[in-house]
Protein backbone atom coordinates (compact mmCIF):
# COMPACT_ATOMS: atom_id res chain seq x y z
CA UNK A 1 0.00 0.00 0.00
CA UNK A 2 2.84 2.44 0.83
CA UNK A 3 4.49 2.37 -2.91
CA UNK A 4 0.58 2.74 -4.35
CA UNK A 5 -0.06 5.63 -1.97
CA UNK A 6 3.53 7.18 -2.86
CA UNK A 7 2.29 6.99 -6.19
CA UNK A 8 -0.66 8.61 -5.74
CA UNK A 9 0.77 11.36 -3.55
CA UNK A 10 2.95 12.45 -7.21
CA UNK A 11 -0.08 12.02 -9.15
CA UNK A 12 -2.27 14.16 -7.02
CA UNK A 13 1.09 16.97 -6.74
CA UNK A 14 1.16 17.00 -10.74
CA UNK A 15 -2.84 17.16 -10.70
CA UNK A 16 -2.03 20.21 -8.60
CA UNK A 17 0.84 21.63 -10.62
CA UNK A 18 -1.43 21.33 -14.25
CA UNK A 19 -4.34 23.68 -12.18
CA UNK A 20 -1.69 25.95 -11.27
CA UNK A 21 -0.52 26.34 -14.43
CA UNK A 22 -3.98 26.93 -15.97
CA UNK A 23 -3.97 23.28 -17.30
CA UNK A 24 -7.76 22.67 -16.58
CA UNK A 25 -8.72 19.61 -19.17
CA UNK A 26 -5.73 17.90 -18.06
CA UNK A 27 -6.14 18.41 -14.29
CA UNK A 28 -9.30 17.76 -14.86
CA UNK A 29 -8.53 13.92 -15.61
CA UNK A 30 -5.24 13.26 -13.56
CA UNK A 31 -7.14 14.46 -10.58
CA UNK A 32 -10.36 12.46 -11.60
CA UNK A 33 -7.99 9.21 -11.98
CA UNK A 34 -6.23 9.88 -8.71
CA UNK A 35 -9.38 10.27 -6.73
CA UNK A 36 -11.25 7.25 -8.43
CA UNK A 37 -7.95 5.24 -7.86
CA UNK A 38 -7.83 6.18 -4.41
CA UNK A 39 -11.31 5.50 -3.99
CA UNK A 40 -11.36 2.01 -5.41
CA UNK A 41 -8.31 0.61 -4.59
CA UNK A 42 -6.50 2.18 -1.64
CA UNK A 43 -9.86 2.71 0.62
CA UNK A 44 -11.64 -0.78 0.17
CA UNK A 45 -7.83 -1.89 1.20
CA UNK A 46 -7.54 0.23 4.18
CA UNK A 47 -10.84 -0.31 4.77
CA UNK A 48 -10.56 -4.28 4.78
CA UNK A 49 -7.22 -3.69 7.08
CA UNK A 50 -9.22 -1.55 9.69
CA UNK A 51 -12.12 -4.43 10.43
CA UNK A 52 -9.23 -6.77 10.09
CA UNK A 53 -10.65 -8.92 7.26
CA UNK A 54 -6.95 -10.10 6.77
CA UNK A 55 -4.54 -9.44 10.05
CA UNK A 56 -4.46 -7.34 12.53
CA UNK A 57 -4.80 -4.00 11.49
CA UNK A 58 -4.14 -1.67 13.26
CA UNK A 59 -1.19 -3.55 14.87
CA UNK A 60 -1.22 -4.53 18.39
CA UNK A 61 -0.96 -1.27 20.51
CA UNK A 62 -1.71 1.31 17.68
CA UNK A 63 -5.29 3.24 16.99
CA UNK A 64 -6.22 4.20 13.86
CA UNK A 65 -9.23 5.82 14.59
CA UNK A 66 -7.78 9.43 14.01
CA UNK A 67 -6.22 8.11 10.18
CA UNK A 68 -9.93 7.11 9.62
CA UNK A 69 -11.49 10.08 10.90
CA UNK A 70 -9.48 12.14 8.72
CA UNK A 71 -9.60 10.00 5.35
CA UNK A 72 -13.66 10.35 5.73
CA UNK A 73 -13.01 14.37 5.67
CA UNK A 74 -10.97 13.31 2.78
CA UNK A 75 -13.33 11.64 0.79
CA UNK A 76 -16.14 14.27 1.67
CA UNK A 77 -13.51 17.53 0.62
CA UNK A 78 -12.62 15.25 -2.12
CA UNK A 79 -16.43 14.96 -3.75
CA UNK A 80 -17.30 18.48 -2.84
CA UNK A 81 -14.51 19.53 -4.87
CA UNK A 82 -14.97 17.53 -7.58
CA UNK A 83 -18.61 19.12 -7.21
CA UNK A 84 -17.27 22.85 -7.68
CA UNK A 85 -15.05 21.93 -10.12
CA UNK A 86 -18.15 20.93 -12.52
CA UNK A 87 -20.41 22.99 -11.12
CA UNK A 88 -18.31 26.11 -11.88
CA UNK A 89 -15.80 25.29 -15.10
CA UNK A 90 -16.36 26.83 -18.24
CA UNK A 91 -15.22 24.73 -21.70
CA UNK A 92 -14.25 26.61 -24.43
CA UNK A 93 -13.62 24.33 -27.22
CA UNK A 94 -11.02 21.33 -25.85
CA UNK A 95 -9.81 23.71 -22.88
CA UNK A 96 -11.91 24.13 -19.50
CA UNK A 97 -10.94 26.55 -16.59
CA UNK A 98 -12.71 27.96 -13.51
CA UNK A 99 -14.10 32.11 -14.01
CA UNK A 100 -13.60 33.79 -10.40
CA UNK A 101 -16.41 32.61 -8.73
CA UNK A 102 -15.30 28.66 -8.98
CA UNK A 103 -12.50 29.72 -6.19
CA UNK A 104 -14.27 27.99 -3.59
CA UNK A 105 -13.15 25.18 -5.84
CA UNK A 106 -9.53 25.83 -5.51
CA UNK A 107 -9.95 26.75 -1.78
CA UNK A 108 -11.29 22.78 -0.96
CA UNK A 109 -8.86 21.92 -3.26
CA UNK A 110 -6.41 23.10 -1.08
CA UNK A 111 -8.35 21.50 1.87
CA UNK A 112 -8.64 18.20 0.27
CA UNK A 113 -4.62 18.14 -0.71
CA UNK A 114 -3.57 19.36 2.83
CA UNK A 115 -5.62 16.89 4.23
CA UNK A 116 -4.41 14.07 2.14
CA UNK A 117 -1.22 14.68 2.77
CA UNK A 118 -1.85 14.55 6.28
CA UNK A 119 -3.75 11.35 6.79
CA UNK A 120 -0.65 9.86 4.49
CA UNK A 121 2.03 10.95 6.63
CA UNK A 122 -0.09 9.82 10.03
CA UNK A 123 -0.29 6.92 8.08
CA UNK A 124 2.74 5.83 7.81
CA UNK A 125 3.74 7.01 11.11
CA UNK A 126 1.42 4.34 12.55
CA UNK A 127 3.15 1.45 10.05
CA UNK A 128 6.37 3.01 11.61
CA UNK A 129 5.71 2.88 15.00
CA UNK A 130 4.12 -0.78 14.72
CA UNK A 131 7.48 -2.15 12.92
CA UNK A 132 10.42 0.16 14.01
CA UNK A 133 9.17 0.69 17.27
Amino acid sequence: MFIGETALLAIFLAAWVLGRLHKGRYHHYVMLAAFAADMLVFKPLMITRALQVYGHYPWPGTSISLHLYLDVAVIVLGLVSIYYGFKFRIRKGVKMFLPPKGRMHKWVGYLFIALWIATFVLGIRIFAWAHLG
